[in-house]
C-alpha cells in the first residue's frame, strides 16, 4: 500500500489581504493553548478511573498537579476573552473599529443573509446552484464565534463557581455548585467534540486549505483566495490599500502545530467519547435492572 505525503506549499511571493491582526492572532494562540491544556487536565480527573486516564496524571503528577495547571489554563482562557475585548477597545479608542461596523456585511454577527446562505450553500452542495457569494465571514464562521462566546461563558462561569464555591454561597443556594460542575463537564465535551471535528474541518481540513489554513499563522490570506471563497469581501479589498505583497506558504512549524493538536486533540475525545459512552449504557442498565 503506497502512502502520499502532502508537502507544505512553497513559500512564494503574491497580493494579499490582512485578515487578522497579530493581536488577534495572539488571542487565539493564548486561547489554542489554555483549551488544549485544559483539555488534558480536566478531562483525565473527570474520568479518573479510566485507564488512559492513569499516564494523564502521572504526567501532571496527580490529580493535585492536574488541578494546578488546570487553574493555570483557565486564566489564560479567560484571559483570551479579555484579550478580545481589549483588541475591540483598542481599535475603536484608535478610530480603526466602530461600534456601528458590527452591522455592516462584513461583520462576524449573523444576519439574515446568513440564513438564505445556509440554502444556498446546500444546493450547491446538491449540485443545484452555484456558491454562495460570501462576505468576510462565512455562516460557519460565524457560527464558530458565537460558539466560543457561548462556551467561554458557560465553562467560564461555572468553573469559577467550583473555583471559588465559597464565595458563590454567600450568595447562591448550594445545589447550584452541583449543578455547575455538571455543566462544566459536559459543556467541556461538547466543545471538545466540536473543536476537534467541525471547527478542525472547517478551518484547515478542507480541501482549498489542506493541509493547513496559514491565515491563523501569517494573518494574511492570498488575494485568489479570497476571491474565490469570499467574493463578497473580494469586491470592497481588491482595489483597496489593504492589498499588498508577501511572502505565502505552509510552513513546517504550521503543520507541526496543527498535526500535533488535531491528532492528540481527537484521540482523547475518542476515548472521552468511548468512556462516556461505556459510563451511559451501565446508567441505562442500573435504571432498567436496579443492579449497578
Amino acid at each position: 500500500m503506497s502512502v502520499t505525503v502532502v508537502p507544505a506549499r512553497r513559500a512564494r511571493e503574491t497580493l494579499v489581504v490582512r485578515r487578522w491582526s497579530w493581536w488577534a492572532r495572539a488571542t487565539h494562540a493564548v486561547l489554542a493553548l489554555s483549551v488544549f491544556g485544559l483539555i488534558l487536565t480536566g478531562m483525565p480527573m473527570h474520568y479518573a478511573d479510566a485507564f488512559w486516564a492513569e499516564p494523564l496524571l502521572w504526567l501532571w503528577r496527580g490529580e493535585r498537579g492536574a488541578a494546578a495547571v488546570h487553574k493555570v489554563c483557565a486564566v489564560g482562557f479567560l484571559s483570551s476573552a479579555a484579550m478580545h475585548v481589549l483588541g475591540m477597545l483598542a481599535a475603536w479608542a484608535t478610530g480603526r473599529w466602530r461600534l456601528r461596523s458590527l452591522l455592516d456585511e462584513d461583520s462576524i454577527l449573523p444576519r439574515w443573509r446568513d440564513v438564505r446562505q445556509v440554502g444556498e450553500f446546500i444546493r450547491y452542495l446538491k449540485g443545484e446552484g452555484p456558491r454562495p457569494e460570501f462576505a468576510r465571514f462565512t455562516f460557519w464562521e460565524k457560527f464558530d464565534y458565537l460558539a466560543e462566546v457561548w462556551g467561554l461563558i458557560i465553562i467560564g462561569l461555572t468553573g469559577l463557581v467550583m473555583w471559588f464555591p465559597g464565595k458563590f454561597l454567600a450568595f447562591l443556594p448550594g445545589w447550584l455548585v452541583n449543578a455547575a460542575r455538571i455543566f462544566h463537564s459536559y459543556e467541556a465535551i461538547l466543545a471538545m467534540g466540536f473543536l476537534f471535528t467541525v471547527h478542525y474541518f472547517n478551518t484547515h481540513l478542507r480541501p482549498e486549505v489542506f493541509p493547513v489554513d496559514e491565515v491563523i499563522f501569517t494573518g494574511n490570506i492570498p488575494l485568489h483566495e479570497v476571491r474565490e471563497r469570499y467574493p463578497g469581501w473580494y469586491r470592497r479589498v481588491a482595489n483597496s490599500p489593504h492589498v499588498f505583497r508577501a511572502r505565502t506558504g505552509t510552513g513546517w512549524m504550521a503543520l507541526l502545530i496543527s498535526g500535533f493538536y488535531l491528532s492528540v486533540g481527537f484521540v482523547i475525545l475518542m476515548l472521552v467519547m468511548t468512556t462516556a459512552a461505556l459510563e451511559a449504557v451501565r446508567y441505562f442498565g442500573w435504571l432498567l435492572t436496579g443492579r449497578g
